[in-house]
């Protein structure tokens, strides 16, 4: 592991992705210029932010997007303690992939699973359709339909099990309005959308603390 200090971060927020929002970085150090696409980023907005890094793995990778291939010098970060923040100058709108799709295409294709034979089915198709047949006549003179399937009924609230199925054990944090921290090992979709209904919730996103804070 490799701690750098003096670094600069330039977070740079990806809108309208398949997936949801995203952000990518670009990490200056002492040693070198490398690509960050950590999850933990997800939470970030547009910046520039300067502070120390743990390295864990600087590593080449390569990608095919939009009829190219392209090859970049990769960081992955073990910890990141920021001391300072400042809005990112204007920069012409660049294409990125989303590290979730990068992911997806370089793991091997899953195996088809076959479907289990079908069952029979436990009455007889005679009877089946006798059955049918005398539901129709009944109807046809003016005798009681058959009754419909009830429709599903929402339970109230049924946004509120969602939101505390995705937030989970920081649910209580966030009924009290107390100050969140997200685990950043969490499945990136998962933290991706935790950031996006905290937002909802009315928090808002400290990257020095990196902490969430009601406002």
């Amino acid at each position: 592991m490799i701690k750098l200090t003096g670094i600069t971060l330039r977070v740079k927020k990806i809108r309208q992705g398949r997936f949801g929002d995203f952000c990518v970085a670009d990490l200056s150090t002492d040693i070198g210029e490398f690509k960050v696409k950590d999850p933990i980023l997800d939470q970030f907005e547009d910046g520039e932010y300067t502070g120390t890094v743990w390295v864990s793995e600087i590593f080449l990778s390569q990608y095919m997007a939009w009829g190219k291939a392209v090859t970049e010098i990769r960081a992955r970060l073990h910890d990141l303690q920021l001391d300072g923040e400042s809005e990112r100058t204007c920069e012409p709108e660049s294409l990125e992939p989303d590290p979730v799709e990068e992911v997806t295409t370089s793991r091997p294709a899953p195996v088809p699973v076959q479907a289990p034979p079908a069952q029979k089915p436990s009455a007889d198709l005679s009877q089946l359709k006798q059955r049918l047949a005398g539901a129709v006549k009944k109807t046809d003179q003016g005798g009681p339909a058959p009754e419909a399937a009830p429709a599903p009924v929402l339970e109230q609230g049924g946004r509120d099990e969602e939101t505390i199925a995705l937030m989970g054990e920081l649910w209580p944090l966030i009924q009290d309005r107390k100050p969140v921290k997200f685990d950043s090992t969490v499945d990136r979709l998962v933290l991706r959308k935790q950031s996006a209904k905290m937002g909802e919730l009315g928090y808002k996103f400290n990257a020095i603390e990196q902490t969430w804070y009601p406002v």
